[in-house]
């Protein structure tokens, strides 16, 4: 018997083709017992959509309904970031887009397969804090990095099964089309940070006719190489630090104003290498190379400039600062999901230094982006690439609009200039300004995605908004990954 959710997203189906589906079962909304203004609800979906009669999973799934009902226009799919960041948590904390939306839309949010409150991959914690240095050194360090990462595959697997091998944007964006039926929608609005950029343009290349609008804020090009990938991400996070120095050198709060901050930093860079950097005034808690570069690239999200300069500056002196260096914000495993995305064909130790090398020269001072701290970890990852990179292939009727910073650290102005090159029907507004994530950041970018949900307009091509000064605010865009 053919499965409820058996419809032509199964592999290997051509979109456009008459096939009888059943009615995909209705979600039973309940108040989320955090917040009973949110609305939740599970959705059984197959856990390998190529095989939609197969073993089926749980996905989580939360709702904010539309405040004014009579004026209601549809669902809007809010996409987190991460990959794995959970947007039923999101929607717990508030509405992610403006009241004018909050009002016309019910807005609709997941957590993706494998995160969260969906079959959530379960792996030993002290395995997956406890990864290899990273760094190149030679055949013996590349086997470790190899041996590590089959190890973390395999218990992983071992205590949640194989959704492992099924965590890629493609799938979860067929299981976004699931919710699209439950809900009786025939078509969806979508907006997509980061990492859900991809799921969105993932969504729009296999359900291009069920896309009523689209917008892609801060985003993933899939169509790089892993070499091209790395690079380019090095060279983003370069321009965030070019852009924290020139910062420094006009502003007077900067605790770094009047130094040379690129050689403060590679000096900070050195002691790390040579292992002796540490939290200031505390020798037992030693800060390695990769953990200051991964630490002062998550400033860049806010950006938070000040903190930033505070925290090198004791770490330069040795004194406490106002606040500690912050580390990343992880989500476990989250490279299952990344590795199902993106085949990072690095095979040999003198590759791997190569490729390196080329992030050193592209970030002398950074020395790599976001990329080269993520993509070591898909190397010998015995789970299958799902979806490699390719240029997507979308024919939506609907425009797509895209935002990105000019000086975003994660996902760099070219990935979006090379993502509008690619689809036809997109339009790029550019935010002339940095940090990662556009929509809320002033009136103007809010305006132009607001008004393209709700009337279908977009801006016109080569529309810019105005940089806005950054705050010093360190919980604005906390690092978790492209998700912020």
């Amino acid at each position: 018997m053919t499965s409820a959710l058996g419809v032509l997203l199964a592999a290997g189906a051509t979109l456009g083709a008459t096939v009888p589906v059943a009615a995909a079962p209705a979600l039973d909304w309940q108040p989320c017992p955090e917040n009973a203004e949110v609305q939740c609800a599970t959705l059984p979906v197959p856990l390998d959509w190529a095989n939609p009669d197969g073993e089926q999973i749980e996905v989580a799934v939360a709702r904010r309904p539309a405040t004014d009902a009579a004026q209601r226009i549809g669902s809007l799919v809010f996409m987190p970031g991460g990959p794995g960041g959970t947007g039923v948590d999101s929607l717990l904390a508030g509405s992610p887009f403006s009241p004018e939306l909050s009002s016309r839309f019910d807005i609709i949010s997941y957590d993706p397969r494998g995160f969260g409150r969906s079959n959530p991959l379960q792996c030993d914690t002290e395995l997956v804090l406890a990864g290899p240095d990273i760094l190149p050194g030679g055949p013996e360090k590349f086997e470790e990095i190899k041996r590590y990462n089959r190890e973390v595959a395999a218990d992983c697997r071992a205590r949640t099964g194989p959704v492992i091998d099924h965590m890629d944007a493609v799938s979860v964006a067929r299981d976004i089309d699931a919710f699209r039926q439950a809900l009786g929608e025939e078509q969806l609005s979508l907006y997509g940070i980061s990492y859900g950029t991809l799921v969105g343009q993932m969504y729009a290349e296999n359900f291009p006719d069920r896309v009523r609008a689209l917008v892609l804020d801060s985003v993933m090009d899939h169509s790089l190489s892993a070499g091209e990938f790395l690079v380019t991400e090095a060279e983003t996070a370069e321009d965030s630090f070019t852009e924290f120095a020139k910062w420094c050198a006009e502003d007077a709060q900067c605790a770094l104003h009047g130094e040379d901050v690129g050689a403060v930093y590679d000096e900070l860079y050195k002691r790390a290498e040579a292992g002796e950097l540490h939290a200031p005034g505390d020798p037992s808690t030693p800060i390695g190379p990769v953990q200051l570069s991964s630490s002062t690239l998550g400033a860049f999200y806010g950006p938070n400039w000040q903190q930033l300069a505070d925290q090198l500056k004791a770490l330069r002196d040795d004194r406490p600062a106002p606040t500690a260096l912050a580390l990343p914000e992880t989500i476990p495993h989250s490279v299952a999901a990344f590795c199902g995305d993106w085949n990072i064909d690095i095979d040999s130790a003198e590759q791997y230094a190569q490729e390196w090398q080329r992030q050193n020269e592209a970030a002398p001072h950074m020395r790599f982006g976001l990329g080269g701290g993520v993509a070591w970890g898909c190397i010998d990852w015995p789970s299958p690439v799902q979806n490699p990179q390719h240029v997507p292939q979308i024919r939506t009727e609907a425009p797509i609009l895209v935002l990105n910073a000019q000086h975003d650290p994660a996902t760099g102005y070219n990935w979006a200039t090379n993502v509008d090159r690619h689809i036809e029907q997109a339009t790029l507004l550019t935010y002339d300004g940095w940090g990662h994530g556009v929509y809320d950041r002033s009136e103007c970018t809010t305006s132009a995605a607001d008004r393209y949900f709700v009337d279908g307009v977009v801006p016109p091509e080569g529309t810019h908004c105005a940089a806005v000064p950054p705050t010093d605010d360190p919980t604005v865009r906390p690092y978790v990954g492209w998700g912020g």
